[in-house]
């Protein structure tokens, strides 16, 4: 029983995923005036995101934060599937501008997560708060090449190229730099819920920003292992 609800908790993200995933795909066609096509590629990968985590849990003993599990499968729902699919870009006021935000924030924490995985434990403070700055940056860069390598392969104006056009006052280089720096502002954020942390003894995040690194639980798992097989 205790494993049947724990394979369910797993796969639930997924299941979130998927179903808002059909019913953007569905709904894409009367949503907007003008049909994407990448939408109908975009959204199922997107989709299959939240398999990595169990993925990653099973075979490479890496387990990932439930809450950072949520923040990344709500990140995918509010941007492809309700921000893109479902036109709420158009829709909302600076619905690009909050999302890029928030991007900010749960990458910063997964960035500053894995650091700690891969052994960066032992780094200054700074260090970690540095790299994992530079690691939203570049995330945010690589996702703003990505918009124009869309824009030239399908025709569609992710960087709203086009609303030059209605609008010559707007410029889309603006529009791309402000996405990286509300990304920035967004890891500021995550500083600010990091010192509130480490103020309250940890009471926020409860430790899980902060695992041991990977080489050591596998050094105790195999500890584990031995103990139990001399047992035997």
């Amino acid at each position: 029983m205790k494993n049947k609800k724990k394979i369910i908790l797993q796969f639930l993200p997924f299941a979130f995923t998927l179903v808002f995933c059909i019913l953007a795909v569905s709904l894409h066609h009367i949503a907007c005036p003008t049909v994407i096509p990448s939408v109908y590629i975009q959204a199922p990968a997107y989709a299959l995101v939240p398999l990595i985590f169990p993925a990653l849990e099973k075979w490479a003993h890496i387990k990932v934060p439930g809450f950072l599990i949520a923040v990344i499968t709500i990140q995918i729902i509010i941007s492809v599937d309700l921000g893109t699919a479902l036109n709420f870009y158009a829709f909302i006021p600076h619905y690009d501008k909050l999302l890029h935000t928030y991007f900010g924030v749960w990458g910063a924490q997964i960035i500053y997560y894995f650091i700690h995985i891969l052994g960066g434990g032992r780094m200054k403070e700074w260090g970690k708060l540095l790299f994992t700055m530079l690691g939203v940056l570049g995330i945010a860069a690589v996702w703003e090449v990505s918009e124009y390598a869309m824009s030239l392969i399908f025709g569609t104006d992710p960087q709203l190229w086009k609303a030059v056009l209605n609008n010559p006052s707007y410029h889309p280089l603006a529009d791309t730099m402000w996405d990286i720096i509300v990304a920035a502002i967004g890891v500021a954020v995550f500083y600010v819920t990091l010192f509130i942390d480490v103020k309250s003894g940890g009471r926020l995040y409860r430790g899980t920003l902060t695992p041991k690194p990977l080489s050591k639980r596998v050094d105790e798992a195999e500890g584990i292992a031995e103990a139990q097989a001399g047992a035997e």
